[in-house]
């Protein structure tokens, strides 16, 4: 059975679609999904997140909250 892919991984691999300036942090068995402005938009379990589900967070953090400034580097790499 193949392994369910993790949004960690995703996210270091370049594979996981955030809108500008969102970004992953993790540290203490928590992924934070991070707003351009640093705030915390949501957290995630490290091993049983999917790559869709954050996404789909960060999408409807964008859409609810408006535009936020564009970092120059995404969080966490």
């Amino acid at each position: 059975m193949a392994e369910r892919p993790k949004a960690k991984d995703a996210y270091w691999e370049g594979k996981l679609p955030l809108p500008p300036g969102y970004g992953l942090e993790h540290g203490a068995g928590a992924l934070l999904l991070r707003r351009a402005d640093g705030s915390v938009a949501a957290a995630f379990s490290v091993g049983g997140s999917a790559p869709s589900e954050v996404a789909r967070t960060a999408e409807e953090d964008q859409q609810r909250n408006g535009k936020r400034p564009v970092r120059d580097r995404p969080i966490g790499r």
